[in-house]
């Protein structure tokens, strides 16, 4: 191979790391589960309007999860 020659360069990089979202690995489905409860709780639980509303905008945030009851 000289400098010169371009065709065994891959055109999209040499390597790219596999990227894994940290919500999809276990620690990260724990983690949401545990950040969820919370909000849950501080909305039912709270006498302060203002946490609630923020629990509540953190949840909208957040969005449905995935394979529980809506």
């Amino acid at each position: 191979m000289s400098i010169f020659d371009t065709d065994s360069i891959p055109q999209h990089g040499w390597a790219r790391p596999k990227i894994e979202r940290a919500i999809d690995t276990p620690q990260g489905k724990a983690d949401l589960k545990l950040i969820v409860d919370t909000c849950y709780e501080a909305i039912l639980k709270s006498d302060d309007p203002a946490v609630r509303w923020e629990a509540a905008r953190l949840l909208q945030a957040i969005g449905p999860l995935k394979g529980t009851l809506q």
